[in-house]
């Protein structure tokens, strides 16, 4: 732990005790260090407590954090939970360890059964300035995602007061959030980083995080059972000069423009090589193959720093252009996890059934605005000879004429299966090579002579053309 940190806990430790002290250090430490950057959150990163946690529901074990509702004993009551490792990592809503050092918090921003709203909520260290530029940035995950709590959604929000918020039970507080994530929010083992600038229009007290919208206003993935859960880490609130506009999240591919909003010179860096300036212009073009934080210094050791999350587009493939015999139909598909689809005759469908040639697209978008576009031409043609050929009888004597039961194709498969039945459903005979026939036994013996049921089905490997074949085939001997 640095000077700085240890002081600002100490500072925190004697705002339980006594405010009036606080103030002063905190007057005389910003005096003789000008240049220091105090986090406004104390405890963000909840490493400070009065008692270790040893169950879910206890958040106010985090000195100066509190659930606005004033309960930490779970059901009914929306009781978020407080981890830590020295103590209690683990619960039915999943696990992870936290971003940094020991400790974090979790919280419900949606369930299915009903309106079910966790919030978390501390008193700043000093009072937010109007007019001034402040950068809010917090690191958040699903965890481990466990049997439940699994589904994920957005409008995770940061409300500023000048008084504490009051939640009645596990209502959600109909306020509107000064700073929110509009995308849904999947971030499944693993920590994501985000940052917010703000400028403050009141003097604000208090921030307070969770989702303010009622179920109506929030989007839920389609995958996932009974409801959302978050952790949530290292919560940071510096004031700045600085003020960074741009777009947060984008996709994979694109392009952003960051600009930096100050009447002072300004150097842009990347946050993992700070050292490196690789701009001194107010505005940046961007376009990241995967989640970056970029910082900007200012004058007189101002600094702020801006996080474009980079998405994924989605993966789309129909296929290679296909030629099909006249009356045949191909199924495309192009199924994505909570994606929405537009084809060429404007049909919204996840699949599309062919019977006619023509070409055919599909674009799919998922959150929040990631697009991919896929194209196949679909060919029709008389086709003299049939793909498969299949005969209703053979002779298994050992002869070496006609002894095995077997399909005749040219087309090559890349999924393949043939099962023989007798007449009371029992499986005499299976194969998976197209080449493998029956040879009229089952279990070392010859089957009487009589009817037998065949079932082919199979994927033929050039067109993904799906074929299924029944039918009888007669034992001779």
């Amino acid at each position: 732990m640095n000077l700085l940190r240890l002081i600002v806990y100490l500072c925190y430790l004697l705002f339980i005790m006594n405010k009036a002290i606080l103030i002063i250090i905190i007057f005389l430490f910003a005096f003789t260090n000008l240049n220091a950057q105090i986090n406004l959150v104390p405890n963000g990163d909840f490493e400070i407590y009065d008692t270790l946690p040893t169950n879910i529901s206890q958040s106010n074990r985090a000195l100066g954090w509190n659930n606005v509702n004033g309960h930490y004993t779970g059901y009914p009551w929306g009781s978020p939970d407080y981890y830590n490792i020295l103590s209690f990592i683990g619960t039915s809503f999943g696990t992870i360890t936290p971003f940094s050092g020991n400790a974090q918090m979790g919280l419900i921003l949606y369930e299915d059964a009903g309106v079910w709203r966790e919030y978390i909520s501390t008193q700043l260290a000093t009072p937010m300035i109007i007019g001034h530029h402040y950068t809010i940035s917090f690191s958040i995950t699903n965890g481990s995602g466990l049997n439940n709590y699994t589904r994920a959604c957005n409008n995770l929000g940061i409300k500023f007061s000048n008084n504490p918020l009051f939640q009645n039970t596990c209502n959600q507080i109909p306020v509107i959030p000064q700073l929110e994530i509009t995308s849904i929010i999947y971030i499944l083992n693993s920590w994501q980083h985000f940052s917010f600038n703000y400028t403050a229009d009141s003097s604000y007290n208090y921030i307070t995080i969770g989702n303010f919208r009622n179920d109506a206003q929030t989007l839920i993935s389609t995958f996932g059972i009974i409801g959302t859960y978050y952790f949530i880490d290292k919560i940071e609130m510096f004031p700045s000069k600085i003020k960074i506009v741009g777009d947060s999240i984008i996709c994979k591919g694109d392009t952003t423009t960051l600009t930096v909003i100050t009447d002072s010179t300004v150097k842009w860096a990347y946050a993992l090589k700070p050292d490196s300036i690789i701009s001194t212009n107010a505005s940046i073009k961007v376009n990241p193959d995967f989640t970056t934080t970029y910082l900007v210094y200012g004058n007189n050791n101002d600094t702020a720093w801006f996080t474009v999350n980079v998405i994924n587009p989605p993966i789309i493939n129909l296929g290679n252009d296909t030629i099909l015999c006249n009356g045949k139909e191909l199924i495309l598909n192009a199924n994505q996890s909570n994606a929405s689809y537009v084809w060429q005759d404007n049909t919204n469908n996840s699949t599309y059934n062919i019977t006619h040639q023509g070409v055919y697209w599909v674009t799919v978008t998922t959150p929040p605005h990631c697009s991919k576009t896929d194209t196949i031409i679909i060919t029709y043609q008389k086709c003299d000879t049939p793909d498969i050929y299949i005969p209703n009888s053979f002779t298994p004597n050992g002869d070496g004429l006609n002894d095995e039961f077997k399909i005749v194709s040219l087309k090559e498969f890349s999924e393949f299966k043939m099962s023989i039945y007798n007449r009371w459903g029992e499986l005499l005979f299976e194969s998976t090579d197209k080449n493998k026939g029956w040879d009229g036994t089952f279990k070392g013996k010859y089957v009487p002579y009589g009817v037998y049921v065949y079932l082919v089905t199979g994927t033929i490997k050039d067109t993904n053309e799906q074929i299924k074949r029944n039918g009888t085939v007669t034992v001779l001997r």
